[in-house]
């Protein structure tokens, strides 16, 4: 009898392991489900809160243009070559992250915003660098947007860049490549010597944005 219960005992002690190991299984999975499909929800829940988004990724990040040194205009010997298999338009790739996005030159940011990317008006285009380029973009987006669009348009997962990491620009079928070397998270841009400055807000309706810094190489 007592080996018996002592069996008996034993089951219920691996039943009970089992029945956690269960549990754990279930919340990490349901977890995982959550994570892409939380901004839909909140955007969902929260209409407005995309406008607000727009306005904080747009309001008060830089300095005024006449305070910040130009450099000299990179020469024409430095210019890449056009390249007639390049897409038409304006884009952003960033490999590490998957990143693919178009970039919109316009001051209405909104539909900008909504289509990927925005450069910031009145600033560096790649082919007038004498003031750094400045791109935006939504970290979580519209609800209209499916998982795969977001992380194809948007910043979602710029946190994830690296020191090293390469960023192309196709600008009138012509690609220009920077590597990022520094990046913080803060409410303004805080290095203005860069070439190529990214950032998105860090979380939803929140001051703090994220920021990355990049440099043109010569490939």
């Amino acid at each position: 009898m007592y080996k018996y219960m002592k069996r008996v005992g034993n089951i219920n002690k691996l039943l009970k392991v089992y029945q956690i190991i269960g549990f754990t299984f279930i919340l990490i999975t349901l977890v995982l489900i959550a994570i892409p499909t939380a901004p839909y929800v909140w955007y969902r829940l929260n209409p407005e809160a995309v406008s607000i988004d727009e306005e904080k990724i747009v309001k008060e990040i830089v300095q005024k243009k006449e305070d910040i040194e130009e450099k000299e205009q990179t020469p024409e010997s430095n210019i890449p070559p056009f390249d007639p298999n390049l897409p038409e338009g304006y884009f952003v790739l960033i490999p590490n992250i998957g990143v693919s996005s178009p970039i919109t030159a316009s001051k209405e940011y909104k539909k900008a915003l909504y289509k990927g990317t925005w450069i910031v008006s009145d600033f560096g285009t790649p082919e007038l660098d004498t003031l750094p380029i400045i791109l935006a973009a939504h970290r979580f987006g519209y609800s209209s947007w499916t998982t795969e669009t977001r992380n194809l348009i948007s910043f979602y997962n710029l946190p994830k860049t690296e020191n090293g990491n390469r960023v192309s620009i196709y600008w009138n079928q012509r690609e220009y490549v920077y590597e990022i070397y520094d990046g913080n998270t803060g409410t303004y841009i805080t290095d203005y010597s860069a070439d190529l400055i990214l950032y998105t807000c860090k979380y939803y309706n929140s001051p703090e944005r994220i920021f990355r810094y990049a440099n043109r190489v010569e490939e």
